[in-house]
Formats: C-alpha cells, structure tokens, sequence
C-alpha cells in the first residue's frame, strides 16, 4: 500500500500548473455508513466517519458529472481529502474505488445510502471492501492531524478505467476514529477556510496547449552527453499552417538569461551544441538546467508559450574498491580474501556491481573458492609472493584494487620474503635463530683443516 506525502503531492501536482490545464471537481454527493446501524441512512452527519473497531464505519464520496470531460487526455488525477476534525498522534485510512464495471446501486443517493445497500461493501467485514467490487487507490497517512489538513491520494487508476462519467471512493479501514469533510462542509474562521478547500475534489491535470512530451521527460536525470532536446507541437490553426518553435536552454528558468535559437517550421528537435547554446555547451555534470519551446501558430498569428521543463546531469562514477589488507602465511593455509565496494548506482541499468577475484602474480597454484563475491577463501598448494585483484564493475566503469599475499614454507620464510629483510649473517641455517646450531654448521665441515702448506700445521 502507498503512503502519500503531500509535499510530494503537492508538487508534482504545481509541477504542470503554469501552462498545463488543471481541473478541479468537487465530489456531487458523499456519506458516513454506520455498521451498528446497517439499513440506516446517516446522512445527518457532519462528516465522513472512518474506523474499523466494532462501531465500524466506512464513508462513500461520488463524482457524477465527470462525463463533461475527455478523462482520456488526463495526465494527472488526485482526490483531495480533507479532516473535519482533529486527529492526533499517526493514524490511517484506505482509500478504494468502486470499480468502473460495478453498478449495483450506481444512482445512490445521500439520504438514501446505508451499510447494507453501499456499493462494494463488504458488509461483514470492519474494514474491507468487497475485492471483486473496488479497487485500493492509496493508503492515507496523518501525523498530528489538525482541522483542515489536507491529504493526496493518486487516483489516476480510477480516471483511466472510467467509461460513464460516475466515479466513486470508499474511505475505509481507519486505525481510528477519523472524520473527512463532506462534499458541502461550510467555511470556517478557524481555520479561515473556504467551504470549497473541505470538500472531497478531483485534481485533473489535462495537457498544455504548446509544446508537449519533453525528452527528456521534465526533471529527468541525465549525462552530460545529451546530444538534443525533443517535443511533440501542438495541433495547427488549420491544415495550411506552420508551427514555428523558439527553443531556450539555460540554468534558471528566465527566458533573457537564457541561450535561444529559433528552427525552421514544424521542426521538434534541437542540437545542444555550441552553435544552438553556446553559453551552456557543453552540458556539465551535477547541473541543472531549464528549457522551454515557445510555438508560433502561422495562420492564427498566435504564439503559445511552452511549459518549463528541466533536467540535471550525472554522470556515472566509477566504483570504489577496496581489497583488504595484506596478509601472509604459511603452508598448509587457506586465507581469506574480504574486498569493499560501494557506488553511486549508475548506470540505471543493471545498477548493480559485480565482482571478480583473480590471481594477478604468483606461481599460479591459488584455488579461489568464490572469485564473483566480495569475500571469499583462497587455497595454496605452494609457497609463493601471490597478488590478487579485485575488480567491481557497474556494468559500464570497472575499479581495481590488488592486495599482496605471502605464502611462505614456515613462519621464517614467509616472515622475510614479507618484509624482504635479509638473513642475520649468522643465521646460518636460515631457521630466523641464531643458536650453537648456526656455529656448528660455521665450523664443523672445516674443524681442524689445516691451510699450512710449509709445515702442514707442525704436523
């Protein structure tokens, strides 16, 4: 289930304002279902009562008049909800739409409706509505909710799906007691709110007049080799007509700041190059830039300003990896090899990185028991100055990183062939000890040779 937050909401929602074409519909009829009192009409109530303990109520809003517009063109559909009265602490509620194919007392009627009669109720139930019936739209979060606070719900399904012009919601399943505005709450003073900001209303977002379908699409992310902008024009006055685009590209939404270039008729694309933008060509990473076509209609003699579109450039970091520290040992030994690696998850496809180990010095004879995972074992069968790399691959930059294994015959052996330290002179049996063992391989094979060949040591 989707959390909505309104901020998010309310942005995407102001992100077409300007230009794009924003309806708002105030629901025609709305009411409170009692389950205490099934075959009761509650339509004396105030509000739009949610909860789901044993005075279970689940409350219905309806929108009958939506026939008037082609909901085909919609790009954007949110219900606006609104609290009639305060709710503390975090609580929710379901929002469900009946579905389009459903019309089991479609004509319901505010003096008429009850728990019993509601369409896609499950009767039986405290909180659910009936699954062959509505369709879950969103799930309502509220945080410290106070009088007049406003929640979003994406409500885009049920637009699409409708083929009458009769939309209808169910608020239902509320952790607590929870009441909305009705379709005719009054204004208050406190909150000083206007009747219609209580109301239960649709938010439709039809397209601009202009320029239409940016790619990239509005605040997408991409790199800095974006070749050119594109757009589809708007419907001429008539058949003989031309449309005429002025595109500008430029860090802040303000035309004369802003690099522009005029094209020749019915053209929907534009080259960033130092030609077309020179202030801001080339594109540079971590940038944020604005756009916007501005359409001239030939025959009508019109312009039609565009909408303000933006993107920002990325470009994909090479991982960051990290092979460990470097180890040495002795025969018979197994080591284990643990690598890190982190990345800034680019490119978007696969986004994910891969890993290989490989012995890139040595004899040759390591065993790599898991040579694709960051952590794995590596079996010797002979002593040896190994190196091994680690490789993390994005799927479009690959990092290295080796760390040096010392594979000895005993600890005296790994331990020089480590640090590259020379034997103590003495040491004369290499055993890392010098000892009466390291004299007698000094002297015993010369005891008592005699280098006097005059008198041959008196003897």
């Amino acid at each position: 289930m989707r959390k909505i937050n309104l901020l998010i909401i309310l942005l995407s929602l102001l992100s077409n304002f300007v230009f794009a074409e924003v309806i708002s519909v105030s629901a025609n009829v709305s009411c409170r279902t009692d389950k205490t009192a099934p075959d009761t009409n509650k339509h004396d109530s105030s509000k739009l009562s949610i909860r789901s303990d044993s005075s279970a109520a689940k409350s219905w809003i309806k929108f009958n008049q939506l026939g008037t517009y082609d909901l085909s063109l919609v790009r954007k559909a949110f219900l606006r909800l609104t609290l009639h009265e305060a709710e503390p602490g975090t609580n929710t509620f379901n929002v469900s739409t009946v579905n389009d194919d459903y019309t089991t007392n479609i004509d319901w009627a505010e003096r008429a409706i009850t728990w019993n009669n509601a369409p896609g109720n499950d009767t039986a139930s405290n909180s659910a509505v009936l699954s062959s019936a509505a369709t879950l739209m969103g799930t309502v979060q509220i945080v410290e909710g106070a009088i007049g606070s406003q929640y979003f719900v994406d409500v885009m399904p049920a637009i699409m799906a409708d083929t009458d012009g009769i939309i209808q919601f169910i608020l239902h399943n509320g952790s607590t007691l929870i009441n909305c505005s009705t379709w005719d709450h009054a204004a208050t003073t406190t909150p000083p709110l206007a009747a219609a900001e209580y109301w239960p209303t649709l938010f439709l977002t039809f397209p601009p007049a202009g320029a239409d379908w940016p790619k990239p699409e509005d605040k997408a992310t991409v790199t800095t080799a974006l070749a050119e902008l594109s757009w589809t024009n708007p419907e001429p006055n008539d058949v003989s007509s031309n449309i005429i685009c002025t595109v500008y590209l430029g860090n802040e939404p303000n035309r004369p700041a802003m690099d522009q270039i005029t094209l020749s008729a019915n053209a929907t694309t534009v080259a960033i190059n130092e030609s077309n933008f020179p202030s801001f060509n080339p594109l540079q990473d971590l940038g944020t830039y604005y756009w916007v076509v501005d359409c001239y209609d030939t025959s009508a003699n019109k312009t039609i300003p565009g909408e303000w579109w933006s993107f920002t450039t990325y470009n994909n970091k090479a991982p960051v990896v990290d092979a460990g520290e470097d180890q040495v040992t002795w025969l018979p030994n197994t080591v284990t090899l643990t690598g890190t690696a982190s990345d800034d998850g680019r490119p978007a496809n696969p986004g994910t990185l891969t890993f290989q180990w490989e012995e890139s010095a040595g004899p040759g004879t390591s065993v790599i028991a898991s040579p694709n995972q960051l952590s794995t074992t590596v079996s010797f069968t002979a002593s040896g100055d190994y190196q091994f790399t680690l490789t993390a691959n994005d799927g479009e930059l690959k990092t290295t990183d080796t760390i040096r294994v010392v594979i000895g015959n005993g600890p005296c052996d790994a331990s020089h062939v480590f640090t590259g330290d020379p034997y103590n002179k003495a040491d004369q049996n290499q055993d890392c000890l010098v000892d009466l063992n390291d004299f007698m391989v000094l002297i015993v094979a010369d005891w008592l040779n005699c280098t006097d060949t005059l008198s041959l040591c008196g003897g």
